[in-house]
Protein backbone atom coordinates (compact mmCIF):
# COMPACT_ATOMS: atom_id res chain seq x y z
CA UNK A 1 0.00 0.00 0.00
CA UNK A 2 1.34 3.47 -0.92
CA UNK A 3 1.96 6.25 1.59
CA UNK A 4 -1.03 8.09 0.13
CA UNK A 5 -3.22 5.06 0.84
CA UNK A 6 -1.76 4.82 4.35
CA UNK A 7 -2.68 8.45 4.93
CA UNK A 8 -6.26 7.74 3.83
CA UNK A 9 -6.43 4.73 6.16
CA UNK A 10 -5.05 6.84 9.01
CA UNK A 11 -7.66 9.53 8.38
CA UNK A 12 -10.43 6.92 8.41
CA UNK A 13 -9.17 5.49 11.70
CA UNK A 14 -8.97 8.95 13.25
CA UNK A 15 -12.56 9.60 12.23
CA UNK A 16 -13.76 6.38 13.90
CA UNK A 17 -12.34 7.01 17.35
CA UNK A 18 -13.81 9.41 19.89
CA UNK A 19 -11.19 11.89 21.01
CA UNK A 20 -10.58 15.57 21.68
CA UNK A 21 -9.39 17.68 18.78
CA UNK A 22 -5.78 17.67 19.99
CA UNK A 23 -5.63 13.93 20.53
CA UNK A 24 -7.28 13.31 17.16
CA UNK A 25 -4.59 15.51 15.64
CA UNK A 26 -1.92 13.25 17.10
CA UNK A 27 -3.53 10.14 15.59
CA UNK A 28 -3.71 11.88 12.23
CA UNK A 29 -0.06 12.96 12.38
CA UNK A 30 1.69 9.81 13.65
CA UNK A 31 1.88 6.87 11.18
CA UNK A 32 0.83 3.75 13.11
CA UNK A 33 1.88 1.39 10.30
CA UNK A 34 5.55 2.28 10.84
CA UNK A 35 5.25 0.81 14.34
CA UNK A 36 3.75 -2.41 12.99
CA UNK A 37 6.08 -3.19 10.06
CA UNK A 38 5.35 -6.94 10.24
CA UNK A 39 1.69 -6.33 9.41
CA UNK A 40 -0.10 -4.97 6.38
CA UNK A 41 -1.20 -1.33 6.46
CA UNK A 42 -4.86 -2.32 6.56
CA UNK A 43 -4.25 -4.25 9.80
CA UNK A 44 -2.24 -1.38 11.27
CA UNK A 45 -5.21 0.99 10.90
CA UNK A 46 -7.87 -1.27 12.35
CA UNK A 47 -9.33 0.01 15.61
CA UNK A 48 -8.03 -3.10 17.34
CA UNK A 49 -5.17 -4.29 19.51
CA UNK A 50 -2.42 -6.06 17.57
CA UNK A 51 -0.26 -8.66 19.33
CA UNK A 52 3.41 -8.30 18.36
CA UNK A 53 4.96 -10.89 20.70
CA UNK A 54 3.61 -14.05 22.35
CA UNK A 55 5.15 -16.60 24.67
CA UNK A 56 5.55 -20.33 24.06
CA UNK A 57 1.96 -20.98 25.16
CA UNK A 58 0.54 -18.46 22.71
CA UNK A 59 -0.21 -15.88 25.39
CA UNK A 60 0.50 -12.28 24.36
CA UNK A 61 3.37 -10.51 26.12
CA UNK A 62 3.42 -7.32 24.03
CA UNK A 63 0.79 -5.65 21.88
CA UNK A 64 -0.16 -2.42 20.18
CA UNK A 65 -3.10 -1.06 22.18
CA UNK A 66 -6.48 -0.51 20.53
CA UNK A 67 -6.44 3.10 19.23
CA UNK A 68 -9.84 3.92 20.76
CA UNK A 69 -8.53 2.98 24.22
CA UNK A 70 -5.33 4.94 23.62
CA UNK A 71 -7.42 8.00 22.79
CA UNK A 72 -9.41 7.64 26.01
CA UNK A 73 -6.24 7.47 28.11
CA UNK A 74 -4.53 10.34 26.32
CA UNK A 75 -7.55 12.54 26.95
CA UNK A 76 -7.55 11.40 30.60
CA UNK A 77 -3.87 12.37 30.78
CA UNK A 78 -4.59 15.97 29.71
CA UNK A 79 -1.19 16.71 28.18
CA UNK A 80 -0.06 20.28 27.52
CA UNK A 81 2.90 21.53 25.46
CA UNK A 82 6.15 21.67 27.39
CA UNK A 83 5.32 19.03 29.97
CA UNK A 84 7.58 16.09 30.83
CA UNK A 85 5.99 12.65 30.66
CA UNK A 86 6.98 9.14 31.75
CA UNK A 87 5.44 6.12 30.03
CA UNK A 88 5.53 2.69 31.66
CA UNK A 89 5.39 -0.02 28.98
CA UNK A 90 6.88 1.08 25.65
CA UNK A 91 5.46 -1.72 23.51
CA UNK A 92 5.71 -0.77 19.86
CA UNK A 93 6.64 2.84 20.64
CA UNK A 94 3.51 4.22 18.96
CA UNK A 95 2.06 5.70 22.15
CA UNK A 96 5.38 7.36 22.96
CA UNK A 97 5.29 9.04 19.55
CA UNK A 98 1.75 10.27 20.21
CA UNK A 99 2.92 11.68 23.55
CA UNK A 100 5.82 13.46 21.86
CA UNK A 101 3.53 15.00 19.26
CA UNK A 102 1.11 16.23 21.94
CA UNK A 103 3.74 17.95 24.08
CA UNK A 104 5.81 19.15 21.14
CA UNK A 105 9.20 17.93 22.41
CA UNK A 106 10.50 14.40 21.86
CA UNK A 107 13.24 14.86 24.47
CA UNK A 108 10.60 15.37 27.16
CA UNK A 109 9.23 11.85 26.71
CA UNK A 110 10.80 8.97 28.64
CA UNK A 111 9.45 5.46 28.16
CA UNK A 112 10.43 2.23 29.97
CA UNK A 113 10.14 -1.31 28.61
CA UNK A 114 10.92 -4.47 30.59
CA UNK A 115 11.68 -6.63 27.51
CA UNK A 116 15.02 -5.70 25.90
CA UNK A 117 13.96 -7.07 22.50
CA UNK A 118 10.70 -5.13 22.53
CA UNK A 119 12.57 -1.97 23.57
CA UNK A 120 15.05 -2.35 20.68
CA UNK A 121 12.17 -2.84 18.24
CA UNK A 122 10.51 0.32 19.55
CA UNK A 123 13.67 2.39 19.15
CA UNK A 124 13.92 1.33 15.52
CA UNK A 125 10.28 2.18 14.85
CA UNK A 126 10.48 5.55 16.62
CA UNK A 127 13.49 6.52 14.53
CA UNK A 128 11.76 5.41 11.32
CA UNK A 129 8.73 7.54 12.18
CA UNK A 130 10.81 10.63 12.98
CA UNK A 131 10.68 10.35 16.78
CA UNK A 132 14.19 9.08 17.43
CA UNK A 133 14.86 11.56 20.26
CA UNK A 134 12.36 9.89 22.58
CA UNK A 135 14.28 8.25 25.44
CA UNK A 136 13.63 4.48 25.56
CA UNK A 137 14.91 2.77 28.70
CA UNK A 138 15.05 -0.96 29.44
CA UNK A 139 14.24 -2.06 32.97
CA UNK A 140 11.62 -2.50 35.67
CA UNK A 141 8.97 0.16 35.18
CA UNK A 142 8.05 0.00 38.87
CA UNK A 143 11.28 1.88 39.61
CA UNK A 144 10.37 4.76 37.35
CA UNK A 145 13.14 6.91 35.88
CA UNK A 146 14.67 8.86 38.77
CA UNK A 147 17.50 10.34 36.68
CA UNK A 148 14.93 11.97 34.37
CA UNK A 149 12.43 13.11 37.03
CA UNK A 150 10.39 15.07 37.95
CA UNK A 151 7.52 14.40 35.54
CA UNK A 152 4.30 16.30 34.99
CA UNK A 153 2.49 13.21 33.76
CA UNK A 154 2.92 9.44 34.16
CA UNK A 155 1.01 6.94 32.03
CA UNK A 156 1.14 3.16 32.22
CA UNK A 157 0.24 1.08 29.17
CA UNK A 158 0.43 -2.27 30.94
CA UNK A 159 -1.95 -3.55 33.58
CA UNK A 160 -0.73 -2.88 37.13
CA UNK A 161 -1.83 -4.30 40.48
CA UNK A 162 -0.10 -1.92 42.89
CA UNK A 163 1.09 1.70 42.68
CA UNK A 164 4.86 1.86 43.18
CA UNK A 165 6.14 4.57 45.56
CA UNK A 166 8.73 5.61 42.96
CA UNK A 167 6.01 6.93 40.66
CA UNK A 168 4.50 9.08 43.39
CA UNK A 169 7.92 10.43 44.32
CA UNK A 170 8.85 11.25 40.72
CA UNK A 171 5.62 13.10 39.88
CA UNK A 172 5.38 16.86 40.37
CA UNK A 173 2.98 18.33 42.94
CA UNK A 174 0.52 19.31 40.20
CA UNK A 175 1.07 16.11 38.24
CA UNK A 176 -1.36 13.46 37.07
CA UNK A 177 -1.12 9.70 36.56
CA UNK A 178 -3.24 7.54 34.24
CA UNK A 179 -3.00 3.86 35.12
CA UNK A 180 -4.76 0.63 34.01
CA UNK A 181 -5.30 -0.50 37.59
CA UNK A 182 -6.40 -4.09 38.29
CA UNK A 183 -9.19 -4.08 40.87
CA UNK A 184 -10.15 -7.64 41.79
CA UNK A 185 -9.32 -8.79 38.29
CA UNK A 186 -11.00 -5.97 36.36
CA UNK A 187 -8.79 -3.30 34.85
CA UNK A 188 -9.89 0.32 35.10
CA UNK A 189 -8.02 3.18 33.46
CA UNK A 190 -8.03 5.76 36.23
CA UNK A 191 -6.68 9.32 36.24
CA UNK A 192 -5.25 10.26 39.65
CA UNK A 193 -4.18 13.61 41.12
CA UNK A 194 -2.90 14.63 44.55
CA UNK A 195 -5.58 15.56 47.10
CA UNK A 196 -3.96 16.45 50.40
CA UNK A 197 -2.38 13.36 51.87
CA UNK A 198 -3.75 10.96 49.27
CA UNK A 199 -4.55 10.60 45.58
CA UNK A 200 -8.06 11.00 44.16
CA UNK A 201 -9.49 9.88 40.84
CA UNK A 202 -10.71 12.39 38.29
CA UNK A 203 -12.07 9.85 35.82
CA UNK A 204 -12.29 6.11 35.25
CA UNK A 205 -12.80 3.94 32.19
CA UNK A 206 -12.86 0.16 31.92
CA UNK A 207 -9.94 -1.26 29.92
CA UNK A 208 -7.93 -4.40 29.25
CA UNK A 209 -4.15 -4.52 28.94
CA UNK A 210 -1.46 -7.15 29.11
CA UNK A 211 -0.36 -7.13 32.73
CA UNK A 212 2.90 -5.47 33.64
CA UNK A 213 6.11 -7.32 34.36
CA UNK A 214 8.54 -7.15 37.27
CA UNK A 215 7.37 -5.20 40.28
CA UNK A 216 4.06 -4.35 38.60
CA UNK A 217 2.75 -7.89 38.36
CA UNK A 218 0.07 -8.97 40.79
CA UNK A 219 -0.47 -12.38 42.40
CA UNK A 220 -2.25 -13.97 39.47
CA UNK A 221 -2.60 -17.69 38.90
CA UNK A 222 -2.45 -18.83 35.27
CA UNK A 223 -4.57 -21.93 34.69
CA UNK A 224 -4.27 -23.98 31.49
CA UNK A 225 -7.69 -25.03 30.19
CA UNK A 226 -7.56 -28.21 28.16
CA UNK A 227 -4.99 -29.23 25.50
CA UNK A 228 -2.08 -26.82 25.11
CA UNK A 229 -1.14 -24.46 23.61
CA UNK A 230 -4.64 -23.15 24.09
CA UNK A 231 -6.88 -21.25 26.44
CA UNK A 232 -5.86 -20.03 29.87
CA UNK A 233 -7.74 -18.51 32.76
CA UNK A 234 -6.23 -15.83 34.98
CA UNK A 235 -7.40 -15.98 38.59
CA UNK A 236 -6.82 -12.75 40.51
CA UNK A 237 -7.19 -11.68 44.15
CA UNK A 238 -8.65 -14.89 45.42
CA UNK A 239 -8.23 -18.64 45.59
CA UNK A 240 -7.54 -20.31 42.26
CA UNK A 241 -9.77 -23.21 41.25
CA UNK A 242 -8.30 -26.54 40.19
CA UNK A 243 -7.71 -26.16 36.42
CA UNK A 244 -8.99 -29.64 35.58
CA UNK A 245 -12.20 -29.09 37.55
CA UNK A 246 -12.61 -25.63 36.00
CA UNK A 247 -12.17 -26.96 32.46
CA UNK A 248 -14.74 -29.68 33.07
CA UNK A 249 -17.17 -27.20 34.61
CA UNK A 250 -16.91 -24.77 31.69
CA UNK A 251 -17.15 -27.53 29.10
CA UNK A 252 -20.77 -28.41 29.94
CA UNK A 253 -23.97 -26.48 30.60
CA UNK A 254 -24.82 -23.72 31.15
CA UNK A 255 -27.82 -23.12 33.37
CA UNK A 256 -29.43 -19.85 32.25
CA UNK A 257 -31.06 -17.48 34.72
CA UNK A 258 -32.78 -14.61 32.90
CA UNK A 259 -33.41 -11.52 35.01
CA UNK A 260 -36.19 -9.01 34.56
CA UNK A 261 -33.63 -6.26 33.92
CA UNK A 262 -32.59 -4.81 30.57
CA UNK A 263 -29.37 -3.16 29.42
CA UNK A 264 -28.87 -1.01 26.36
CA UNK A 265 -25.38 -2.16 25.41
CA UNK A 266 -22.24 -4.01 26.46
CA UNK A 267 -20.81 -1.09 28.50
CA UNK A 268 -23.91 -1.07 30.68
CA UNK A 269 -23.59 -4.81 31.19
CA UNK A 270 -19.94 -4.21 32.09
CA UNK A 271 -21.09 -1.75 34.76
CA UNK A 272 -23.08 -4.53 36.43
CA UNK A 273 -20.09 -6.85 36.07
CA UNK A 274 -17.82 -4.33 37.84
CA UNK A 275 -20.35 -3.72 40.63
CA UNK A 276 -20.81 -7.42 41.28
CA UNK A 277 -17.06 -8.03 41.29
CA UNK A 278 -16.44 -5.30 43.87
CA UNK A 279 -19.40 -5.98 46.13
CA UNK A 280 -19.21 -9.81 46.05
CA UNK A 281 -15.86 -9.93 47.80
CA UNK A 282 -16.19 -13.62 48.62
CA UNK A 283 -16.00 -14.59 44.94
CA UNK A 284 -12.92 -14.94 42.77
CA UNK A 285 -12.46 -13.44 39.34
CA UNK A 286 -11.46 -15.19 36.12
CA UNK A 287 -10.32 -13.70 32.83
CA UNK A 288 -10.04 -15.91 29.75
CA UNK A 289 -7.16 -15.41 27.38
CA UNK A 290 -5.11 -17.33 24.85
CA UNK A 291 -5.11 -19.16 21.59
CA UNK A 292 -8.21 -21.15 20.69
CA UNK A 293 -7.89 -21.65 16.94
CA UNK A 294 -6.23 -24.42 14.99
CA UNK A 295 -5.63 -27.35 17.33
CA UNK A 296 -8.12 -26.14 19.95
CA UNK A 297 -10.79 -28.67 20.80
CA UNK A 298 -14.51 -27.94 20.65
CA UNK A 299 -14.71 -27.19 24.37
CA UNK A 300 -11.94 -24.58 24.10
CA UNK A 301 -13.66 -22.81 21.24
CA UNK A 302 -16.87 -22.75 23.21
CA UNK A 303 -15.19 -21.49 26.37
CA UNK A 304 -13.55 -18.67 24.40
CA UNK A 305 -17.01 -17.35 23.50
CA UNK A 306 -18.48 -17.59 27.00
CA UNK A 307 -17.57 -14.39 28.72
CA UNK A 308 -15.90 -11.45 27.01
CA UNK A 309 -16.29 -9.63 30.32
CA UNK A 310 -14.74 -12.46 32.32
CA UNK A 311 -16.36 -14.67 34.93
CA UNK A 312 -17.03 -14.82 38.66
CA UNK A 313 -16.16 -18.03 40.40
CA UNK A 314 -16.96 -19.55 43.78
CA UNK A 315 -14.06 -21.64 45.05
CA UNK A 316 -15.03 -23.15 48.42
CA UNK A 317 -12.44 -24.88 50.57
CA UNK A 318 -14.70 -27.92 50.40
CA UNK A 319 -17.67 -28.60 48.18
CA UNK A 320 -18.57 -28.05 44.52
CA UNK A 321 -17.21 -25.43 42.12
CA UNK A 322 -19.44 -22.71 40.69
CA UNK A 323 -18.74 -20.33 37.80
CA UNK A 324 -21.03 -17.57 36.49
CA UNK A 325 -20.91 -15.21 33.52
CA UNK A 326 -23.06 -12.28 32.40
CA UNK A 327 -24.51 -12.01 28.92
CA UNK A 328 -27.56 -10.65 27.05
CA UNK A 329 -30.39 -13.14 26.72
CA UNK A 330 -30.10 -13.49 22.92
CA UNK A 331 -26.97 -11.70 21.76
CA UNK A 332 -26.60 -8.15 20.51
CA UNK A 333 -27.61 -8.78 16.92
CA UNK A 334 -30.95 -6.97 17.14
CA UNK A 335 -31.31 -3.32 18.08
CA UNK A 336 -32.89 -2.25 21.33
CA UNK A 337 -32.46 -3.24 24.99
CA UNK A 338 -31.68 -6.82 25.94
CA UNK A 339 -32.51 -8.66 29.12
CA UNK A 340 -29.61 -9.59 31.39
CA UNK A 341 -28.87 -13.28 31.67
CA UNK A 342 -26.60 -14.95 34.22
CA UNK A 343 -25.18 -18.29 33.11
CA UNK A 344 -23.98 -20.82 35.66
CA UNK A 345 -21.40 -23.55 35.08
CA UNK A 346 -20.17 -26.38 37.26
CA UNK A 347 -21.86 -28.30 40.09
CA UNK A 348 -22.67 -25.11 42.02
CA UNK A 349 -23.20 -22.94 38.93
CA UNK A 350 -27.00 -22.82 39.07
CA UNK A 351 -27.02 -21.60 42.68
CA UNK A 352 -24.33 -19.00 41.95
CA UNK A 353 -26.21 -17.72 38.88
CA UNK A 354 -29.42 -17.36 40.89
CA UNK A 355 -27.58 -15.48 43.62
CA UNK A 356 -26.02 -13.02 41.16
CA UNK A 357 -29.35 -12.49 39.41
CA UNK A 358 -30.80 -11.35 42.75
CA UNK A 359 -27.83 -9.08 43.30
CA UNK A 360 -28.42 -7.53 39.86
CA UNK A 361 -31.76 -6.30 41.20
CA UNK A 362 -29.89 -4.55 44.04
CA UNK A 363 -27.61 -2.88 41.47
CA UNK A 364 -30.64 -1.60 39.59
CA UNK A 365 -32.28 -0.25 42.77
CA UNK A 366 -29.07 1.66 43.61
CA UNK A 367 -29.20 3.55 40.32
CA UNK A 368 -26.99 1.21 38.28
CA UNK A 369 -23.61 2.46 39.50
CA UNK A 370 -20.94 1.98 36.85
CA UNK A 371 -17.44 2.88 35.81
CA UNK A 372 -18.21 6.51 34.98
CA UNK A 373 -19.39 7.06 38.56
CA UNK A 374 -16.59 5.09 40.20
CA UNK A 375 -14.49 7.12 42.62
CA UNK A 376 -11.13 5.91 43.84
CA UNK A 377 -8.85 7.22 46.56
CA UNK A 378 -5.29 5.94 46.97
CA UNK A 379 -3.54 6.19 50.33
CA UNK A 380 0.09 5.29 51.04
CA UNK A 381 0.43 1.77 52.37
CA UNK A 382 0.30 1.61 56.16
CA UNK A 383 -1.28 5.05 56.51
CA UNK A 384 -4.18 4.93 58.99
CA UNK A 385 -7.47 5.99 57.39
CA UNK A 386 -11.10 6.09 58.45
CA UNK A 387 -13.33 4.21 55.97
CA UNK A 388 -16.34 6.13 54.70
CA UNK A 389 -19.83 4.65 54.76
CA UNK A 390 -20.29 2.18 51.93
CA UNK A 391 -16.61 2.36 50.97
CA UNK A 392 -14.82 -0.72 49.65
CA UNK A 393 -11.26 -1.04 50.92
CA UNK A 394 -8.56 -3.04 49.15
CA UNK A 395 -5.01 -3.28 50.50
CA UNK A 396 -1.93 -3.55 48.33
CA UNK A 397 1.71 -3.74 49.49
CA UNK A 398 2.31 -0.04 48.71
CA UNK A 399 -1.18 1.45 48.73
CA UNK A 400 -4.64 1.22 50.18
CA UNK A 401 -7.44 1.62 47.64
CA UNK A 402 -10.78 3.06 48.78
CA UNK A 403 -13.58 2.72 46.24
CA UNK A 404 -17.15 3.88 45.99
CA UNK A 405 -19.63 5.38 43.56
CA UNK A 406 -20.77 8.96 43.14
CA UNK A 407 -24.54 9.23 43.66
CA UNK A 408 -26.42 9.29 40.36
CA UNK A 409 -27.65 12.85 40.79
CA UNK A 410 -24.09 14.10 41.34
CA UNK A 411 -22.31 11.93 38.78
CA UNK A 412 -19.97 13.83 36.48
CA UNK A 413 -18.84 12.44 33.14
CA UNK A 414 -15.03 12.27 33.00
Amino acid sequence: MSEASATVARTELTGRIQASQRVAGAFQAVPRHLFLPEFCVATAYLDAAVVVKSDADGLPVSAATQPAMMAVMLDQLGLAPGQRVLEIGTGTGYNAALLAWLIGDQRSVVTIEADAGVAARARTALAAAGYGEVTVLTGDGALGARDHAPFDRIIATAGIWDIPPAWLAQLSDEGRMVLPLAIRGIQVSVALERAGGHWASRSARRCRFIRGAGGLAGPESVLALGPQPGLHAYAVDGPAPDPVALYRALSVGPVDVVTGLEVADVPELADLDLWLTLTESGLGRLSLLGRHEGKADQAQRRIAELAPLGALVSVPSTGPLGVATLSPDAGWQRSGPRRIMVQGYGPAGAALAARLACRAADWHEQGRPGTARLRLAVYPGGQPTVPQAGEISIDRPHARLALGWEPAARAVSP
